[in-house]
């Protein structure tokens, strides 16, 4: 099939000129003609004209204009216009010979511009010898020429309407230009949209708390964002080592009008303000294209998009009704009994997008075509609400799978869409848009001054003024040092019902997140009932009644994919049914409906005629409610811990079990806690089952007894538990700690005691890592760690106990003589050293020992957290640093790895150089070395200055070798060889030059006679491995592979610590793929090499296509790689995907060798690995990689497919 014009290379995306039939394209030529040649003579379209369009001047200085239109992308576009000028021959050769001065040709296709390659350079060649076989001037007019003649009549472009794209056709849909038929309904369909959802869309959605009359604009605040992952950077899955502070992106709505990414995917905990943020970024992008009169009662927000777009906001929850085949815009469907299945046909995001436009538009006709020409032209904006009230798997993985090929249709138009889907943190691994192509983003939790500021918004609001309004911010201000308080404060909607609570009772508040809500529910009834004799009479039945609506919107939304409105009838009916089976007055349907819907803060109606929760928090609450209330209300023998087991092993009733559980009293504790061990036990569902559990602590629901509650958080200290606690803590900026009154002291208390009982597993840093996180000052555990550290000294068990230090930062703090012991005792830890913040005196030898090791590139992935000497050159040293710049990428590494990739900030880099140029002047030429001067970019000289001016304060050291090397490997083809060289410098030996190393190992890369001279004249051991790690590097494949024998040699014969910082320099440029790469077959089965060497050549090998070959590594070969840690991650990635493939009991082996910390992906679903081999991963997740472990949850937990609730309730009689 023919591609569209618009793909033709070189097309300028300015006008769709295909978009035009060849009768309108003729008009418009004729129309640009008659503007820049006032006399022109332009002739019909579609009759026999002799080969002219158009004629300008007379007789001998006549200029004839001939157009050639396509709607196709032209293959050649130089063949095309030969052939067409053949094609008009003889009608050249005559008008010629009636005087024709000069012949043009205009075309809509686009032309390419290389110098000398591209077609309008290859077609003016032709061109002139056409002109001189015919007599006459010609030339031709493409694209770009027409283009900037359209920009030049700015009136002109609104008559040919259809053919505008971008901001020219919001212009036209704005203004109303457009004269085209199909164009007029267009921008009426577009019009009437934006209008209907400008009203939808103007009103705060929280009717519960009396906002639903408050504009939009009076309560927002922007909630601040912090980055989870760029696209193909699956964080969730990946360790990475790179911590968040980098990617914090202030106010989400900030980041999102600017952003580049076109693709978003926003996770925020529920009432974070999610949807309330689509909402907003909506109307900003509407506010543009509506005229003050038509902002239909509401007000425009304050922010300014950086590009206009055209907005549309879809629920998914009617996506998901829509996909199930049900019509979400029918009020006489909301009531379909039929089970819910996954309609055939067309289910993607372009059908439903056309069904909402008709819906949204009065009713106007949308196809699909229709959708995609919106999308092709115009800038969008879709915001897709909701992902998480999708409840059904089935519907959510369907639904998902539409959005990425969605997505992927999107980069096809003149102006690529922005893209944002909102959905609540999934710790359960549910479908969600793939990583692959969205960037991901959390809303995080609501600052200090953001709780102020929409304080005083709400305040104005709610016309709270003067004394009282002092008096709320005073009493808000000391009521949320309360760290249980300060919680129910993190999120605009609990802050909101904090607020009102705290305006209607002062200093009395509740202080549980179940109780902020019952709270305001018996203080808004109690206003309620005063002013209406239905609410007074029948309190306690329209409680009740309205949590079994709870009840059931929540159950029918699992069974049916999602939640969505019930017609008035169905409501009646099912509040009539729950009155006679509970054997109530059923007269009473009438009363109460009136009540749930007029009166009390449960449902509200956006459609008429139907109902539904308006925000789903409150349903949950509800059914919350209703479970705890009822449930085996006439069943003796009913065991309430059977409610929350079944609800915390299912993702899309989480937040109602944590609204259950907040309804428990003390005598309901026990019941909760032995529920909580069987779910531990049963182990079907282990990430969701914790996380949920851990929320549960951290709502205060075991506070009222200290000793519950430390049972509760004991759970949390199993090998499982902290490994996954880790990961999210880590990786998931919404993963929240136990304040110290709610768990938070009894978990730091149990971790303390873990470490203590067993410091040298190999998780015990991650166990640090969460006592960190929970210490109520940074301090706390200073005194601790140093009596168990300075017990350890001199036992096998110091490392471990330095290791233990890093996440507590407690060497930081310690006294120079201490510092001078510990040091001491662990000379072959610099890294641990540095990373527990020792930091000795200057000039001790302390000092001169970690010096010592850094130079040495055994401190090279420390991340320091004290000071010091050698803590700075780590900061401004380190070589992620360098690999990072060379690869001119915001990560240092291109491969999963364990090597640290933080970029520093520049107040962190300047800080480190002002220090240490105090230290020695000489830094300031280092920091100059550091910098490209005039002539230096796109050069090398950068390496190898900062190598040498390293070199010139220390003297030559591995850390320049690194250095140096890392410039030499750099591609060629992007960086120019430059280095400052010294007259009779020589690339090795005790006095090496490390401009002459990087300049002659790269001009010498293919000269294996070089090589070998320079392998005979050196013997010191840092030359030789030096020597090595250029081969490695740099060397051409040929000239390595004669060289092989002697880096076996080399390698062998380093002493370990040279040899362990050789795996490390060159692991880490491997990884970073910035240089030449070896072809696979360097490293196999039969080469009988030493694992060190293996290890060696595999950082630089290209990927094995087929890891089965004969000729493969066998696995215990890999099994040994695997042993020697960070720099072996090309082994542990040949082992999870051949581990994937076929498990077998060596790859098992190889796999716990790989150690806990190896960095691999395990992406996808697990078919090969049987329950049991899946429950050993489980069961000892100390001894294998942490992705194998989540990939392991995840895949256990997808397998243990659960009946539905209100299944589960049947057969269970739960209910009457």
């Amino acid at each position: 099939m023919a591609k569209d014009l618009s793909q033709q290379p070189g097309n300028s995306w300015r006008y769709l000129y295909e978009r035009l039939t060849e009768k309108r394209f003729q008009q418009l030529c004729s129309a640009l003609l008659s503007i820049h040649y006032p006399k022109v003579q332009c002739f019909p379209v579609g009759q026999s004209d002799g080969g002219r369009d158009g004629v300008a001047g007379k007789g001998q200085d006549r200029i004839i204009f001939q157009v050639k239109w396509s709607s196709k992308r032209v293959q050649d576009p130089v063949s095309w216009l030969t052939k067409a000028i053949e094609g008009e021959k003889e009608n050249i050769e005559r008008l010629v010979q009636e005087g024709a001065s000069e012949y043009i040709l205009m075309t809509c296709v686009a032309g390419t511009s290389s110098l000398g390659r591209g077609s309008m350079d290859r077609i003016n060649q032709e061109i002139l010898k056409y002109s001189k076989a015919f007599g006459i001037q010609m030339d031709v007019w493409w694209q770009a020429d027409l283009d900037a003649r359209v920009d030049s009549a700015p009136e002109l472009k609104w008559t040919y309407s259809e053919m505008l794209a971008g901001t020219d056709a919001v212009q036209a849909l704005i203004l109303g230009k457009a004269d085209d038929e199909h164009e007029k309904a267009l921008h009426d369909l577009l019009a009437s949209v934006i209008a209907t959802q400008w009203v939808e869309d103007s009103k705060v959605k929280f009717k519960q708390a009396e906002l639903d009359s408050l504009e939009l604009v009076d309560l927002f605040v922007d909630v601040e964002a912090q980055r989870i992952s760029e696209p193909r950077a699956a964080l969730s899955i990946v360790a990475r080592n790179r911590t968040l502070a980098a990617d914090v992106l202030g106010g989400a709505v900030d980041y999102l009008l600017g952003s580049s990414r076109p693709l978003t995917l926003v996770r925020g905990e529920p009432g974070q303000g999610k949807s309330t943020l689509g909402q907003y970024i909506c109307q900003t992008h509407r506010a543009e294209y509506l005229v003050a009169s038509d902002f239909l009662g509401g007000r425009p927000p304050t922010h300014k998009p950086a590009q206009s777009r055209l907005p549309l906001r879809a629920d998914l929850h009617e996506y998901a009704n829509w996909i199930t085949g049900g019509d979400p815009y029918d009020d006489q469907q909301r009531n379909r009994k039929q089970k819910p299945t996954l309609r055939r046909g067309n289910r993607s995001v372009e059908a439903f997008l056309a069904d909402l436009l008709s819906a949204r538009s009065g009713g106007r006709t949308v196809t699909v075509d229709t959708v995609s020409d919106i999308l092709k032209r115009f800038p969008m904006l879709i915001v897709l609400d909701g992902l998480d009230e999708v409840a059904q798997d089935d519907v959510r993985h369907a639904i998902v799978g539409e959005i990425d090929h969605f997505a992927a249709r999107l980069g096809t138009g003149t102006t690529p869409p922005q893209l944002i889907v909102t959905t609540r943190p999934n710790a359960s691994s549910l479908p969600e848009p793939t990583t692959d192509r969205f960037e991901v983003i959390a809303l995080s939790a609501l600052s200090p001054d953001l709780r102020i500021a929409y304080l005083r918004k709400w305040a104005t609001a709610q016309s709270v003024r003067g004394a009282n309004r002092r008096a709320l911010e005073r009493t808000f201000r000391e009521r949320t040092m309360e760290p249980h308080i300060g919680q129910l404060a993190k999120n605009p909607m609990q802050l909101t019902i904090l607020l009102y609570l705290m305006h209607k009772r002062g200093d009395s508040i509740p202080t549980g997140r179940t109780e902020l809500y019952s709270s305001y529910m018996e203080t808004f009834l109690d206003r309620e009932s005063s002013k209406s004799v239905q609410v007074h009479e029948h309190r306690d039945d329209l409680e009740e009644v309205t949590a079994h609506l709870g009840w059931l919107f929540q159950t029918k939304a699992e069974l049916e994919g999602a939640q969505h409105a019930l017609a008035v009838k169905s409501i009646k009916k099912a509040i009539l049914n729950y009155l006679f089976n509970v054997d109530k007055d059923t007269s009473l349907v009438d009363d109460l409906f009136r009540a749930a819907t007029d009166r009390v803060w449960a449902l509200s109606s956006k459609v008429q005629g139907t109902f539904a929760f308006d925000v789903q928090s409150v349903s949950e609450y509800f059914a919350a409610k209703y479970l705890y209330e009822f449930a085996g209300a006439s069943n003796r023998q009913f065991d309430p811990a059977t409610v929350l087991q079944q609800l915390v092993r299912r993702p899309y009733w989480r937040e109602v079990s944590r609204f259950y559980a907040g309804f428990a009293k003390v005598k309901d504790l026990a019941a909760h806690l032995d529920a909580l061990e069987e779910e531990w036990e049963s182990g079907s569902h282990p990430a969701q089952t914790r996380m949920t559990a851990w929320a549960l602590v951290g709502d205060g629901v075991f506070a009222a007894r200290p000793r519950s509650q430390s049972q509760a958080t004991r759970l949390f200290t199993d090998d499982l538990s902290i490994r996954l606690l880790a990961h999210f803590a880590a990786d998931d900026p919404t993963f929240t700690i136990l304040p110290h009154d709610r768990g938070g002291a009894a978990y730091l208390e149990h971790l303390r005691e873990a470490l203590q009982s067993d410091p040298t597993s190999p998780i015990a840093p991650e166990l640090a890592a969460l006592a960190a996180k929970h210490l109520p000052a940074s301090h706390a555990l200073d005194r601790w760690w140093l009596g168990w550290m300075m017990a350890s000294l001199g036992t096998p068990r110091a490392l471990s106990w330095l290791d233990i230090g890093g996440p507590l930062r407690a060497g930081s703090r310690l006294p120079a003589h201490v510092t001078e012991q510990i040091l001491a005792s662990s000379k072959a830890s610099p890294l641990k050293a540095l990373n527990a913040g020792l930091s000795p005196e200057q000039e001790s030898d302390g000092e001169h020992q970690l010096l010592r090791q850094v130079l040495d590139g055994l401190g090279s992935d420390a991340e320091p957290t004290g000071s010091g000497y050698a803590a700075d050159l780590v900061r401004i040293l380190a070589p992620q640093h360098f690999l990072r710049r060379v690869a001119c990428r915001d990560e240092a590494y291109a491969h999963p790895t364990e090597h640290p990739d933080e970029p520093l900030s520049d107040s962190r880099r300047q800080a480190a150089l002002k220090r240490l140029h105090t230290r020695d002047s000489r830094f300031a030429k280092l920091q100059r070395a550091m910098r490209a001067g005039k002539g230096q970019s796109g050069t090398t000289s950068i390496w190898a200055d900062t190598a040498r001016a390293i070199a010139d304060i220390f003297g030559p050291c591995w850390l320049a070798t690194e250095i140096a090397l890392i410039g030499a490997a750099a591609s060629e083809e992007t960086w120019t060889t430059a280095a400052t060289l010294t007259k009779a410098g020589q690339p090795f030996g005790p006095h090496m030059d490390y401009g002459h190393l990087q300049y002659q190992v790269r001009l010498k890369r293919s000269r294996t006679d070089w090589w070998l001279t320079q392998h005979d004249a050196h013997s010191d051991d840092l030359s030789r491995a030096t020597w090595v790690l250029a081969a490695l590097t740099v060397a051409s494949p040929e000239v390595l592979q004669e060289l092989l024998h002697r880096v076996e040699q080399i390698v062998a014969s380093l002493p370990e610590p040279m040899t362990r910082a050789l795996l490390l320099s060159s692991s880490r440029i491997g990884a970073a793929a910035i240089g030449r790469p070896l072809p696979a077959s360097f490293v196999s089965s039969t080469s009988h090499m030493t694992p060190q060497l293996a290890a060696l050549l595999l950082h630089h090998c290209v990927e094995d296509e087929d890891d089965r070959s004969e000729s493969a590594l066998t696995d215990s070969q890999l099994h040994r790689i695997a042993e020697l840690g960070p720099p072996a991650w090309p082994a542990h990635q040949k082992i999870t995907r051949r581990l994937r493939l076929a498990p077998r009991p060596a790859l098992w082996a190889a796999l716990q060798a790989c150690g806990p910390n190896a960095a691999v992906e395990v992406l996808g679903p697990l078919p090969a690995l049987d329950h049991s081999q899946l429950s050993a991963i489980l069961g000892s997740p100390r001894d294998y990689p942490r992705a194998w472990v989540l990939a392991a949850g995840r895949e256990l937990s997808q397998r243990s497919k659960e009946l539905s609730l209100s299944d589960t309730a049947a057969a269970g009689e739960w209910f009457e």
